[in-house]
């Protein structure tokens, strides 16, 4: 994302170069690229897509957390849980993990010096897991600074319920859990911290509602996609990571 002064020069979320010299614009060589990867059937809307949704309203949460989320020191795009981009769900063959890379490393060529921060939301988390364990067996590793999963899940597409352990790769990671069966739930691993929105004493959830303790419960894992309690701590998380101005 970037400032005002640089309205109208993107291409693909990455600031176009040529124009900004033309208009004698300040560029600022972004610090982080912040992947956002949706759940199962999270594609964004057409009207989340033309930017006319109303807040907290459409298919994707996080999509519009994407967003949210304006500091010319960032670069966020949004990539579905297959590999494609926005609206694009239903491509046949989806990349996969390959698109999500190839762009990662495209960017750290353009920008050496910029980190990566990985966001993903149920199976959307295992997409993160999936990237970041490849980026790490590449020709070309590169460390992530930052994932944060969000009720991830591997149900349908693992025989495990969760990774045993992050890729060598990941710096730290924080992991919201719900308690229903189909997601990671608790586990333990020295780089992650854990947020268990079941538990009472953390208030996620009020007077039982959405009902993150319940081991069956498919709408409270929706209602994690789209918290705006959770939205703000992960746009807290990703902002701390950048530099003081």
């Amino acid at each position: 994302m970037v400032g005002t002064a640089t309205v109208g020069m993107l291409l693909n979320g990455v600031l176009d170069i040529d124009a900004a010299e033309k208009v004698g614009v300040n560029r600022v060589t972004p610090e982080l690229l912040v992947v956002f990867i949706g759940g199962m059937d999270s594609d964004p809307t057409p009207a989340e897509i033309a930017g006319t949704a109303r807040a907290n309203q459409g298919n994707s949460g996080m999509f519009q957390l994407c967003n949210q989320l304006d500091d010319e020191r960032l670069v966020c795009e949004y990539f579905n849980w297959n590999g494609t981009r926005a609206g694009k769900i239903q491509t046949s063959p989806p990349p996969m993990t390959a698109s999500i890379v190839d762009r990662i490393h495209e960017h750290i060529r353009q920008f050496p010096r910029s980190r990566i921060v990985l966001v993903g939301n149920s199976w959307g988390g295992h997409t993160a897991w999936q990237v970041a364990d490849e980026i790490a067996r590449s020709d070309h590793p590169l460390a992530i600074k930052q994932v944060i999963f969000l009720d991830a899940s591997s149900t349908g597409r693992a025989v495990d319920r969760h990774p045993k352990e992050l890729p060598i790769n990941i710096n730290n990671a924080l992991h919201y859990y719900t308690h229903n069966v189909f997601c990671w739930g608790q586990w333990s691993e020295n780089r992650l911290q854990a947020i268990d929105l079941g538990d009472p004493q953390l208030g996620y959830s009020k007077d039982g509602t959405p009902n993150y303790s319940s081991a069956f419960d498919f709408q409270a894992h929706v209602a994690a996609e789209w918290d705006p309690r959770i939205h703000t701590e992960i746009k807290t998380a990703v902002m701390r990571l950048l530099t003081t101005r």
